[in-house]
């Protein structure tokens, strides 16, 4: 049976570099080379040790390192201030990481990328195109974002917390199933992505709403719905339709990619 291991490729490696950067702090920047170099070392042999136990872990006939953008996306495009809050990636890995991931191609791991887009465009694109053949996939990160896919019958596994993450960890989070995360998400905002929500609207006032219906539309046009939160909804409508495409990842990408591309070991790994 197929089974495709999707792999969100910076999730993974800023952790275990920054677990490795460690000890080195809070100067990294002023380390001499043969530092940086040992740095970047143990990173690498971090990063093939993790590869390794997720492979043992999730068995794939297929697997995929996806890796982000370096660019803006359409995100940014779309709202300036997405994820201004995050910090860029330490100057010692940005110029590392094309020997890093030349280093996993030797492992005959495929690795991907996009200009323009995320890796949870890329990922779920091809996560729901296998589900829609009934193909086994499971994907590795501790990123929230990818938790509405379990909607769709794509496994999750946190690799950190050597754990998979189902409907009871989403509900047990969150108080609504995966399938109501975006529009949860959509209104009480989200710190990590600088994505402020709707004011005034709090994780209690949202789970009230979404059990009035799984549309807005059918929300606001439920007799329950205070008439104090119809107005605040349709005043922030073009703000909630906008955390909407944000918290959605892309689903329709054509990535030029095959199967027997994916396939592990790989001798001849995508590249893009």
């Amino acid at each position: 049976m197929t089974h495709l291991v999707l792999i969100d490729a910076m999730n993974l490696i800023r952790r275990l570099y920054a677990a490795q950067e460690r000890p080195y702090l809070p100067l990294p920047d002023q380390l001499t080379e043969s530092t940086r170099q040992q740095l970047m070392k143990n990173t690498t042999h971090a990063v093939e040790k993790a590869l390794r136990t997720i492979i043992e872990q999730c068995q794939p006939s297929h697997l995929l390192l996806v890796f982000d953008s370096q660019q803006a996306t359409w995100r940014h495009q779309l709202y300036p201030d997405y994820k201004a809050n995050r910090s860029p990636m330490p100057a010692i890995l940005q110029q590392a990481l094309p020997e890093l991931q030349q280093h996993i191609q030797q492992l005959g791991i495929a690795i991907h990328k996009q200009e323009g887009y995320e890796a949870d465009d890329i990922i779920a694109s091809l996560a729901l195109k296998m589900r829609q053949h009934q193909q086994a996939v499971t994907v590795v990160s501790t990123d929230k974002g990818y938790c509405p896919l379990l909607d769709s019958g794509v496994k999750l596994y946190d690799h950190f917390r050597r754990e998979y993450l189902d409907e009871t960890y989403v509900q047990q989070k969150f108080g609504v199933p995966s399938r109501r995360l975006i529009r949860y998400w959509s209104l009480v905002g989200d710190s990590t992505n600088h994505i402020p929500g709707v004011a005034g609207i709090g994780p209690k006032t949202a789970l009230e709403l979404l059990q009035l219906g799984d549309t807005f539309t059918e929300i606001l046009q439920h007799p329950d719905c205070p008439k104090a939160m119809r107005i605040k909804l349709t005043d922030h409508k073009a703000d909630i339709q906008c955390f909407l495409q944000l918290f959605q990842p892309r689903t329709d990408m054509e990535l030029g990619l095959n199967l027997q591309q994916l396939r592990y070991p790989n001798q001849e790994p995508a590249h893009a």
